[in-house]
């Protein structure tokens, strides 16, 4: 057998119609002991049921049905029953229901309380005075005395039921006492029938069960695999399309799912691919088909986002002979954050080309809901994870920037460190513990990481084929070497740091193949995301004499933009609260300035406040009384107030050593 084919007990199928002989198994097994002891005390209570007609039925016999003792004697009415002795037994009715019905039978007195200890009443204080019963020598037992842990029973409840031993032969046996006119118990009479009678029928009635069971439990797991079998039809098919194709084998016809979901992308991959590779002879048709999979898959344009001034990017892969797995990808999730990803597959050729194609398409489209890396990569893998027969895995590294505030929240699958170019400290190794890598596990759930990049910052992203490559000495480039050149080359334009790296590589290889992809990303941190495009500003003097120039800055954009004048006379009083504040305070020991910036949309005007003088956050400051008189008023606090309830919107941020308020008023219709 190919070593490329899966072995059939390790297909899904076969591992699926094992878990379902499992289940099949333990139900049954869990049915026919629920069933058995169902079955055991349906019999007991039918058993119960003779036996209790067997006790009316020896009254029939005896004809009477009062019973009383006198003297040590047992009667039925008028009939002595007897008194323990031979001579005084009555026999004859039990030994007619034995012969007649199987049932055994007899009686006991109660013993007076004055009879004479001995080793019989120790066993217990009933006496046999007649029945049906001889002992395993043929001989009566009338006279014998009754199991002691039986009368005792007797005495706490006047009823005994179960399998006794009598005289060598086991009998399910019903106990009860017998009352005079007055409530005494004056005897018991007992009536069993040998257990052998209720074990066959008890067996009797747990086989048909057992066989019904049985039926319906092979129907339903019948039916359970045919229903799964369909559902892993269009996976398997695609399965053996491919294995087919890793041999060598082209089929016919192309592969057809008749699915419109993600499948179709792969159907039409796959038969593009397949096309391609029946017109080659030799297996560089294949790397050649894997090669430009990798290829289209792979953003190449750059400058990848001209249009905005945010942030740089740039990547390069140069593959090798044998065509591998690497990918990178970079994609706004929104407005304002940024995806990076860089990858690596296990194998080579076709198959690690469309499982390239297939997870990166999973990470994009997962990323692009707005999902966290984390809940990414844990949702991916379990994608990656189903019909994984041939045990690809991935290495992969996602980050998500977001360009308001720097942040960078990433998550590691078990691939090499990326370094992060700090301003002040060089390229440094973003150390985290990685996770498992994708697809080797189900359920894995994966955990991120989160830091800041400030403006000017880098991040350098690489596959193994970077740090592992070889030269003639059979001596790896390494951690080390990738350090020390960022460090020196680090800061030149991106794709300068890229080709410089590859070329310092390719030097250090000599004349030793390249036997892995080399795959690298950088991104350069530019500038905050402006979330105000069109906002125009100015900078003012934080003077009161700079407050008329202020005011008028302000007055005239909003009539530049045909601000309604309910809006402009409330806006107008705010800009002179905040602006009085921020020259009063803001600066105690020196001159400062502020920038103020005007954006005038068509439902609403906002004001940017941005100073660098002492921090200060107005919102902190407790809102005065206005109820009092404003001679019991403290002093301050009115100005924030007032803005508070003249405008629609009013925050506060200090942010790179600046004071920032924004303000909102929407517009009045």
């Amino acid at each position: 057998m190919n070593e490329n084919k899966v072995s059939t007990i390790h297909s899904i199928r076969f591992r699926i119609r094992i878990i379902i002989l499992i289940i099949a198994v333990l139900l049954l097994v869990a049915v026919e002991t629920t069933v058995t002891r169902t079955v055991e005390r349906t019999v007991e209570k039918i058993m119960v049921s003779r036996l209790e007609g067997d006790i009316h039925y020896i009254e029939d016999l005896i004809g009477e049905n009062t019973w009383h003792a006198d003297n040590g004697t047992l009667y039925c009415g008028e009939t002595p029953i007897g008194n323990g002795t031979e001579e005084m037994a009555y026999l004859d009715p039990f030994l007619k229901m034995e012969q007649k019905t199987g049932t055994f039978s007899y009686t006991f007195v109660r013993c007076p309380d004055d009879e004479p200890s001995g080793e019989q009443w120790q066993q217990g204080h009933y006496k046999r005075v007649s029945g049906s019963t001889l002992s395993p020598n043929g001989k009566k037992i009338i006279g014998t005395y009754m199991d002691k842990e039986v009368a005792d029973e007797l005495d706490r409840t006047g009823v005994f039921l179960g399998p006794a031993n009598v005289v060598g032969r086991m009998v399910f046996c019903l106990y009860h006492t017998l009352k005079d006119s007055a409530g005494n118990d004056i005897g018991v009479i007992v009536v069993g029938r040998d257990i052998d009678e209720i074990e066959a029928l008890s067996r009797s009635a747990v086989l048909v069960l057992f066989v019904v069971v049985l039926l319906l439990v092979l129907a339903v797991s019948i039916a359970l695999n045919i229903l799964i079998s369909r559902w892993i039809t269009k996976l398997d098919k695609a399965n053996h399309y491919l294995t087919d194709i890793s041999t060598g084998v082209f089929p016919e016809k192309p592969l057809d799912l008749h699915s419109k979901d993600e499948l179709s992308v792969m159907t039409q991959c796959i038969n593009e691919m397949t096309s391609s590779l029946k017109e080659k002879e030799r297996i560089a048709g294949e790397l050649e088909a894997g090669a430009n999979i990798q290829r289209y898959m792979l953003p190449g344009r750059f400058p990848a986002f001209p249009e905005r001034d945010e942030f740089d990017i740039y990547a390069k892969m140069v593959p090798a002979r044998e065509v591998g797995g690497d990918f990178y990808d970079f994609f706004m999730t929104d407005e304002r954050h940024l995806a990076v990803l860089i990858a690596d597959v296990s194998g080579k050729g076709v198959p690690a080309a469309l499982f390239m194609a297939t997870a990166k398409m999973l990470i994009k489209n997962h990323a692009q809901m707005g999902m966290e890396p984390c809940d990414v990569f844990t949702a991916v893998n379990r994608l990656l994870c189903e019909g994984n027969e041939s045990n690809t895995f991935v290495t992969a590294w996602m980050g998500v920037l977001d360009l308001a505030d720097g942040r960078l929240k990433y998550v590691n699958a078990g691939h090499n460190p990326p370094l992060i170019g700090r301003k002040d400290g060089g390229f440094t190794y973003l150390k985290s513990r990685p996770a498992l890598v994708l697809a080797a596990m189900d359920g894995i759930v994966y955990k991120q990481n989160e830091l800041t990049m400030q403006p000017g910052e880098r991040l350098f992203l690489y596959t193994d084929g970077v740090t592992e490559a070889v030269n003639d000495q059979e001596e790896l480039y390494g951690t080390a070497r990738l350090n020390e050149y960022l460090n020196g080359n680090g800061a030149s334009p991106l794709n300068e740091v890229l080709s410089g790296l590859l070329e310092n590589i390719n030097r250090f290889a000599g004349t030793r193949e390249q036997f892995d992809d080399i795959t690298m990303l950088i991104l350069s941190y530019n500038k905050e995301y402006n979330d105000m495009a069109g906002m125009q500003e100015r900078t003012f003097d934080a003077r009161l004499e700079c407050l008329q120039d202020v005011t008028g800055f302000v007055e005239g954009e909003l009539e530049k933009n045909r601000a309604p004048l309910k809006v402009m006379t409330p806006v107008s009083v705010v800009v002179e609260e905040l602006f009085v504040n921020i020259a009063r305070y803001a600066y105690p020991e020196q001159n400062g300035t502020m920038k103020l910036g005007v954006l005038c949309g068509e439902d609403s005007v906002t004001l940017r406040f941005t100073d660098s003088g002492i921090p200060f956050n107005p919102l902190e400051k407790k809102d005065p009384d206005v109820t009092l008189d404003a001679n019991e008023r403290q002093i301050g606090g009115l100005g924030v107030y007032l803005v508070k309830k003249t405008m629609d919107g009013f925050t506060y941020e200090r942010r790179n050593e600046q004071n920032i308020v924004t303000v909102t008023k929407n517009f009045v219709k």
